[in-house]
Parts: structure tokens; sequence; C-alpha cells
């Protein structure tokens, strides 16, 4: 087999795999032989037919599929060889695949391949960025303290269910004679159908339609503890038995919250409280900050990195793929983020590989159940809590849906080079009020 790579230019190459008979014929022969022994043909005994008969049935078959195997293992080798980061996938010329596969014994096949341009990241050199500490105004310290009293109230289990209450029971449908535990957040159900889960009590039966509580199968699946993909599946008629109402009241104001919050006899009267935990509001109001602190790096990131792409090249290998889902308008408006994402893709895996970063299965399932606790919000306190989350997050990650895992392993993959990143910028910090700082984020987004 004969091989031949041309670079164009630093983005496109041409490839030239020459496939002759001696490289096939072995693993042809040898796939007819195993054929022979486990082909079910009428009038042979299974192990019986003759090889002749077996290559007159499937020869063709085996042929073909054993030249382009070899083929693309032709293509992946030089891609691994020549060390390139391949975008989209090699476009085959026009004439590779107008073969006469009946009368052919030597077969040429070419391609076109696109790639990133090479490039290096030296994350030393990535300038300093400003991170905002932003002073919260008197009305955000307030709505701050009434969230910190919601999020170290106190769990209780109500005679009656109100909004905002999560209903845990047991979910079950006649027709299929299984049944599951469930939790339903009130404040996650559809407006439609809420009613039916208000003013419930221990013990109370309902029965609803299974798609028409919630809006997404998400909501569902984190409800019902279901992947998206099982929960999608779920369909008819549901009965729910409630079991346990939970319900969080806001804390009181007083010397317990006050230590519950900041630590024994940190605060001793309500002013000191407020001073304290402005700093903390201060911190957690900050959130939009440190957001804007990773954007500006991996901004700050592409703008030290140049890397050039094929653009025509994957805007056609895009076009191809999303045929029916996007048109070229579509394409046109998304491409610069498209390619933003394509880079820090390159850039991440470099880092990656330069610095030996290792994501962990503890890595994908904290993503899990970071997603999984924002969705449950201030009610994510009671006992046994954590157990469900961490039951729901694996559940999430069994290992039947290979997307779902890839998406929460990318998501662990990119925040983990992110951290190993800021850890290497040097930061300069600016205290700002909360509108100077939408001013400059909003600006910043926009460049």
């Amino acid at each position: 087999m004969q091989t031949k790579f041309d670079k164009v230019s630093s983005t496109l190459g041409n490839l030239k795999v020459e496939v002759s008979e001696a490289d096939y014929k072995p693993s042809v022969e040898k796939k007819i032989r195993e054929y022979a022994k486990t082909a079910q043909v009428k009038g042979f005994r299974p192990g019986h037919v003759p090889i002749p008969y077996i290559k007159n049935l499937y020869g063709k078959s085996i042929l073909v599929d054993e030249v382009i195997r070899i083929a693309s293992d032709a293509v992946n080798n030089v891609i691994k060889e020549e060390k390139l980061n391949i975008v989209g996938e090699p476009k085959p010329t026009e004439d590779s695949f107008q073969i006469d596969w009946h009368k052919q014994k030597d077969f040429t096949f070419e391609y076109t391949l696109g790639f990133a341009s090479a490039f290096t990241v030296d994350v030393n050199s990535i300038p300093a960025i400003t991170q905002y500490e932003i002073e919260p105004s008197e009305e955000q310290v307030q709505n701050s303290i009434e969230d910190l009293k919601k999020r170290f109230g106190v769990d209780k289990e109500p005679e009656v269910s109100a909004e905002g209450d999560i209903i845990f029971g047991k979910l079950s449908q006649e027709s299929t004679e299984f049944f599951f535990q469930s939790g339903i957040p009130t404040d996650k159900v559809k407006a439609d159908a809420k009613a039916q889960f208000i003013g419930l009590k221990k013990e109370d039966t309902i029965k609803f339609d299974i798609q028409s509580i919630f809006e997404t199968a998400r909501e569902l699946g984190f409800a019902t503890g279901k992947s998206d993909e099982e929960a999608e599946q779920l369909q008819g008629e549901f009965t729910f038995v409630v079991e346990r109402i939970s319900r969080v009241e806001p804390a009181e104001l007083n010397q317990e919250f006050f230590d519950k919050v900041l630590g024994a006899d940190k605060a001793k009267d309500e002013k000191e409280f407020v001073e304290q935990v402005r700093a903390i509001i201060s911190e957690n109001y900050n959130r939009e900050s440190d957001f804007l602190f990773d954007f500006e790096v991996e901004k700050a990131l592409l703008d030290s990195v140049p890397i050039e792409l094929p653009e025509e090249f994957l805007k056609e290998y895009l076009l191809e793929v999303n045929q029916g889902k996007a048109t070229a308008e579509d394409l046109e408006r998304e491409f610069p983020a498209i390619l933003r994402g394509i880079k820090l893709d390159f850039i991440r895996a470099e880092v990656a590989k330069d610095h030996e970063i290792k994501v962990e299965y503890n890595d994908v399932v904290e993503e899990v159940k970071s997603e999984i606790r924002g969705y449950f919000g201030g009610q994510a306190g009671f006992d046994g809590m954590e157990e469900f989350i961490d039951n729901m997050a694996k559940k999430q990650l069994d290992g039947t849906n290979k997307e779902n895992t890839r998406k929460y392993f990318e998501r662990a993959f990119g925040r983990k080079v992110l951290n190993f990143l800021k850890e290497k910028v040097q930061r300069n910090k600016e205290s700002v009020s909360v509108e100077k700082f939408n001013e400059l984020a909003s600006a910043s987004y926009k460049n």
C-alpha cells in the first residue's frame, strides 16, 4: 500500500492512498474462510459450506469492506503521523469512488484534508486580566439575606402541600406493572398542571399523564431519577401516591441563624451579622464576575494562540452534515461562534496534553451533581438530599446513554483545563458597582 500526502496550504492537504491486491487479498481470504465456518446456507451443514460457494455469495461485499477499511486505516495513520488537528472529515474527491469492483484489482483513493494550522500554547504568556469585585447595593444585601434565611431554613414535613414544596412518593403505572420513587418540585411543574399538586396530604393519590407535568424531559428525568432518554420513553397515565412532603421554612434572624451562617459567635447582633455577611453576599454575587473572568481568560488565550482554520472547507462540511437542519444563512450567522469553539477545543487539548491534565470519573459525576443542585435550588439542603442527588447523577452516567456521558465529560474537561489556566493568569483586582460591572461585561461580550 502506498500513501502520498501533500500540504497545499497551512490548513489544507491532498492525500492519495493506493491499495493493491497484495494489501487486501490475505484479509479477504481470511474473512471468506470465517464465513464458511459460520454461514447458514440452505442445503449445507453449518461449517461445511464450500469456499467457492461462499466466495460467490459474499466475496464481492467482503472485498469492498476490506478495501475501504484498509484505505480508512491508511488515512487515520497519515493523520496520526503528520500530527494533524483534523477539521470535519476527510473529503473524497469526486473520482475516488468511481470504481469497477468486478474488474479492478488495484484501487486509488484521493482525499482533501482540512486541519488547523500548527500552533503552540505558552500558558505563561497570557496577559494579566482584570477581575472585578462587585459592591452590592443595600437592596441586594437584603435580598441575599432573605436567600440565606431560606438556604439555612428548617426542613419541615407539612400535612398539606403548597407551592414551593417537594412532594416525594411512588409513581406507578398499572399497564406496565412497575413503579419507582419520585420527587416532584411543585415550583417546576407546568402552570396548567400545578393545581393538582397543591393541597395534597400523605397517602393521597393522584393520576396524570406523565408527559404533561414538566416542560422538558430533563426536568422529568430529575424528578423521577431517570436519564433524559429514559424520561422521554415514559408515556401514558401514571398514579402518584404521596409519601412525604418537604418544605424549607426560612430561618429566623437570631443568634442560632448567625452562628449557622458565619460560625459560632462570629456576630453578636444583627448589625454585626449584616456587615460580616455583606462580604459573603458580595462573594456570592461575584459569580457573574467569575463568569466574565472565565470568558476573558479564554478570549486572551485565543488572542495569544493564533490558529488558522480551513473556513470554506469547514462550511461545506457543516452544510453537508446538517443538510435539512440548517441553511447557509444559519451557518453564516453561527460561524464565528463555531470557529471560536473549534479553536478553543484544539487549545484545551494541547494544554491538557502538555500539562498532563486528565478527567476522572468523579470529575464527571460532580459536573452532573452541580447541574442537579442548580435545578433543585434552595431545596437542596434537607437530610438525604445529597445522597438523592448522588444517585441521580450516577444514573445519568449509567452507560446506556453514551451521548449524555460524553456531554458531561466534555464539560468536566473544559472546566478542569480552565481552572488550570486561571491559576497561571495574573489577576488585577478592581472594585466596581453592579451597574458599572454590567456595562463592562456587556462591552466585553460584544467584542
